[in-house]
């Protein structure tokens, strides 16, 4: 008897039918408002944007560019999604990135003060995802604070560089096209700016808007202006623009930080109370720690059921650990702290273009864009430091446990502590990114049958961090501190002192018994990355239902990265006469968000501006011991990365059983070659670079076909290889070597990239003006991944010197004293490696309706809805030597993308008539992890929240050259939180930002 077969979720057979049932459901959905409305005639997207083609669709109001948006959508040979420049410009964003959430399958990465930073497409993170701007490739990078992402050092475009109202245009492609270059395994995302012939005539128009946040309670202004002109001249029609956007901005978070939650045995243990089996931390007569004592001053207090509570647990770490310590299974924030987050953001924008056409066939087009992005950031904390220290630094063995409760998760919630280090914590980052970019091309009619194209452009990208300036002031031994984790929302802590008081906290060396008295950091950082692009591209029509395509380019990226740091544990005292008091300052009105939870409105904090006047860590000199950039340890590094290609492809309008078919087919060829650089040292100490050459070529194919069915419903095919190459970063040649523990950590400048072969298939129809509604399937079979592994090998396999292993005077050929590591001793090697990939699978439904069918008023509403489900299945290798299992094995685990939400939406409900427009939209996306652990440090993944946000635009044109718009931003204020592991679910970090309202006027010449 023959079994039934039943096609899978990750099936194409399955693909294809779910595909088939959705367009018939769908169809049968909205047949009736389709009978009710006139079928629009086909329309074909604007040529270069040139007025004067009877295919063009001005823009006039929102309708009108979602209109145009579906048009060129509808026209396109892949699966693309596009925003026109009163759909970027009106919806209630900061920035580009949170304007592109509201297409289908992208996700917005928010960075510090709640503003859209980064974006993921199709549960990809930014790194995955190309951003051309004009047609030619971008890089931009901006700081962050540490929990949130850190310094973008990487590929990652971040948009919050940029104001919307520079573009407009800006589309989302998700599939593969010979022609476009290679780079993405998410999409590729294609921004333009404004030209001269995109408008009739003379144009100006400016914007003021004031901004006003509910933490910062500052009103700060925002400012936009564009003037263009064309005229008819001699040589041909000429055309400029320039246009201007100009923001300030105050964004202040108030929220709770654990940074890590390492076990309790981590740092050496608690302070064992009297009465314990085993003492903790073993008597030391210089630290004073005796059967009493924990330290000088330090009595063991602690209570002997709450210790063995807390070490009575165990955990393995997923089977690395053979015999677990007491303790291991007791999880702790490992700083808990508050942070009062302040940050000033300038951004300015400027576009400047020149188009000329000398007669119908011929039109060249120089764009120059360039935008500035600067932010001072002031984070302050208070908190509890002892739990992330060690003995040296008198830590965690000193501190002793009161009380200890746990939840039936084995969620450490509360505790009760004495012997604890409090500190005041304050710092100063100052980050100033500049983009510039100029971009030449021209376009050439030969013939009716023969064009041609050329582009020159280049971009660069720097990101400078002169000051990163840390002040730490401690009060050692502090009793009664406490923290709470069973209160919803921000967690509780007790500091168990006045820490309003600045003359509680001290600054100064580190005492003889290893007691801490502050601390200062420093660092210079400097990221420039620098992109060369060339193209030659040609077209040549066979017949009307063939063209064949050829281009050739050139690229050259140039990637910079230098950092520097300063400080330590001070070795000289504050200036006799001077108290804390004098350097500091309080931080109010904290947590006004968490208002009845009992957390402090304020703090002692220091003012660096006093601070430096008397004891200046910014310096860098040999005046203020420590203050001097550590030279011999910088980091200097540089990936030069040339990439030439070529692409064939050829497209196609058939017909098949009386079905209209088009489409393309090519293939695409890229030789990459890198050099990477970096400082190393050699076995004497000294800084020497080290050079690594790689090369490889991809051939790259691509298909899309779509074909039209009776009323106007498309399906959509489309199958590629694509490749995303690995960060730069991960790129450098570094080497650290430690003979005495027999490791090596060495970054892999032969890297390969990330391959994946990638498949598409989407229905979607076109039921009335401005209406559409599809359902599509993806699915990426990825071939490789790049992670960090531990594995074990011989030390000359690694293609270092052996003069690193004779350093200290050992012998590796048989003289005295003979070497501890030895060539072919097996050392634990650490670096980047390409990995077993996995598939990615998923699917994204989008509806765009028009209310044109209902009745007077209700006509001019209207509603955007999506919905994208993603799920993947990556193998991440985490751990090395499960003392359990044969040797060198490799521990793994399957789960998602880092960074995939497998589930998000995004829903708008609009209304315009001829003077109003209101707008409300909220964006979900649902949880997603941030590291897979795998239990190697007892736990299995951070992850982020769920979150959802809601915003609203309205405008009303007072005159028809005069509007005033109103906006908001988080209505709901959505808190920001991490947590770790889902099973205790331990809270990482939670912030509130508050919501933020625009109000303005646009006037329009």
């Amino acid at each position: 008897m023959r079994q039934a077969t039943h096609a899978a979720p990750g099936n194409p057979r399955f693909a294809l039918r779910l595909v088939a049932i959705a367009a018939l459901a769908l169809v049968g959905a909205t047949q009736a408002q389709a009978q009710a409305q006139p079928q629009p005639a086909p329309q074909s997207a604007p040529e270069n944007g040139n007025p004067e083609s009877p295919n063009t669709v001005i823009v006039s109001g929102f309708r009108e560019s979602l209109n145009n948006a579906l048009n060129i959508k509808k026209n396109s040979d892949g699966i693309i999604d596009i925003i026109k420049a009163e759909d970027v410009s009106k919806f209630p964003d900061a920035n580009l990135a949170e304007s592109m959430q509201r297409v289908p399958g992208v996700s917005v990465t928010q960075g510090d003060g709640g503003e859209g930073k980064q974006i993921t497409v199709r549960g990809l993170n930014a790194g995955f995802t190309r951003v051309r701007i004009n047609g030619i490739e971008g890089s931009s990078a901006t700081g962050a604070s540490d929990i949130n992402g850190s310094t973008n050092r990487g590929r990652a475009f971040d948009f919050s560089v940029f104001a919307a109202e520079l573009f407009n245009s800006l589309a989302v492609r998700k599939t593969a096209d010979a022609s476009v270059e290679e780079g993405s395994l998410g999409a590729t995302v294609d921004l333009r700016t404004a030209r001269p012939f995109d408008f009739k005539g003379e144009t100006a128009n400016i914007g003021v808007q004031g901004l006003y946040n509910t933490i910062s309670r500052k009103t700060q202004p925002r400012l936009t202006g564009l003037y263009t002109n064309r005229w008819d001249t001699p040589i041909g029609k000429v055309g400029a623009l320039v246009s201007l956007a100009y923001a300030k901005r105050s964004a202040v978070e108030d929220g709770y930080e654990a940074v890590s939650n390492p076990a309790a045995s981590v740092n050496g243990g608690f302070c064992s109370p009297i009465g314990a089996a085993v003492q903790v931390p073993a008597t030391n007569a210089v630290k004073g720690i005796d059967a009493q004592n924990c330290g000088v001053g330090v009595p063991r207090s602690g209570n002997l059921a709450a210790y063995n509570e807390v070490m009575g647990r165990y955990d393995d770490f997923g089977g690395t650990v053979a015999v677990p310590p007491p303790g291991s299974g007791s999880f702790h924030p490992r700083i808990p702290r508050y942070r009062r987050s302040q940050t000033e953001y300038e951004r300015v924008g400027l576009t400047s273009t020149l188009q000329w056409r000398p007669d119908r066939a011929t039109e060249f087009n120089l764009d120059i864009l360039g935008g500035r992005y600067k932010n001072k950031r002031y984070d302050n904390y208070i908190e509890a430091v002892s739990f992330g220290r060690d003995m040296t630094e008198n830590g965690k063995p000193q501190t002793s446990i009161v009380d200890a409760r746990f939840n039936e998760n084995g969620s450490w919630t509360y505790g009760k502590f004495n012997g604890v280090d409090v500190r005041s914590e304050g710092l100063v980052d100052i980050y100033d990114t500049l983009f510039r970019q100029g971009v030449l091309s021209a376009r050439r009619d030969i013939t009716d049958k023969l064009v041609v194209d050329a582009m020159i452009g280049v971009s660069s990208s720097r990101l400078n961090n002169p000051t990163r300036a840390t002040v730490q002031v401690d009060a050692p031994n502090v009793n009664g501190f406490e923290w709470d984790f069973t209160r919803p929302g921000i967690p509780y802590l007790n500091f168990g002192m006045d820490v309003t008081n600045p003359n509680n906290f001290s600054f100064g060396p580190q005492e003889r018994n290893g007691t801490v008295h502050g601390n200062f950091v420093g660092r210079y950082l400097l990221t420039n990355n620098k992109l060369n692009t060339a193209n030659f591209n040609a077209a040549y029509e066979v017949n009307d239902g063939l063209t064949l395509r050829t281009g050739i380019s050139q690229r050259k990226n140039t990637w910079f990265n230098y950092e520097v740091a300063s400080g330590g544990i001070p070795t000289q005292a504050l200036p006799a006469g001077t108290k804390l008091a004098d350097l500091s300052r309080q931080i109010t009105d904290f947590g006004r968000t968490f208002s009845g939870n009992g957390v402090p409105t304020s703090w002692a904090a220091i003012d660096l501006d006093k601070f430096r006047s008397v004891y200046d860590i910014e310096c860098h000199c040999a005046a203020v011991p420590l203050s001097e950039y550590q030279l011999a340890n910088q980091t200097k590094r540089q990936v030069e990365e040339k990439i030439n290609a070529a692409f064939l492809t050829a497209d196609f309008k058939t017909k098949a059983w009386s079905i209209p078919l088009r489409g393309n087919v090519g293939v695409r060829v890229a030789d990459t070659t890198t050099t990477a650089m970096q400082l190393i040292k050699d076995p004497a100490g000294a800084l020497v670079p080290r050079v690594v050459d790689h090369k490889y070529r991809d051939w790259l194919p691509a298909f899309n076909i779509t074909a039209t069915l009776p009323k106007d419903l498309l399906v959509r095919f489309s199958a590629g290889k694509t490749l995303s190459r690995a960060e730069y970063v991960d790129l450098s040649p570094s080497a650290s070597i430690n003979v005495a523990s027999q490791s090596v950590s060495v970054g892999n400048p032969t890297l390969d990239p990330i391959r994946a072969n990638t498949m598409d298939l989407q229905a979607e129809w076109y039921y009335a003006k401005n209406a559409m509604v599809s359902l599509g399937f993806f699915h990426k079979d990825i071939k490789t991944f790049i992670q960090r592994t531990s594995e074990l090998m011989p030390y000359s396999e690694l293609g270092l010197s052996n003069s690193y292993l004779t350093a200290g005077g050992c012998s590796i050929t048989g003289g005295t004293p003979s070497c501890l590591t030895q060539p072919n001793t097996e050392v634990t090697v650490s670096r980047m490696v390409n990995t077993q990939g996995g598939p990615l699978d998923g699917f994204e439904a989008n509806w765009q309706l028009p209310f044109t069918f209902l009745p007077g008023r209700w006509s001019n509403f209207g509603a955007l809805a999506n919905y994208t489900h993603v799920k993947s299945r990556i193998t991440y290798i985490t751990r090395v030597d499960n003392p359990k299992t044969p040797a060198n094995e490799q521990l793994t685990e399957v789960a998602n993308f880092i960074g995939l939400s497998p589930n998000a939406y995004n829903l708008t409900v609009y209304y315009e008539d001829p003077k109003f427009s209101a707008r409300v939209s909220v964006a979900h996306r649902s949880s997603f992890n941030r590291d897979v652990l795998r239990n190697s440090d007892g736990s299995d993944h951070s992850f982020a929240d769920a979150s959802t946000t809601v915003g609203f635009s309205t405008s009303y044109n007072i005159t028809p050259q005069l509007r005033l718009s109103f906006e908001g931003q988080n209505l709901t204020e959505e808190p920001l939180r991490y947590g770790k592991d889902t099973e205790r679910n331990d809270t990482l970090l939670y912030t509130e930002r508050g919501r933020t309202f625009m109000l303005g006027l646009n006037y329009k010449f």
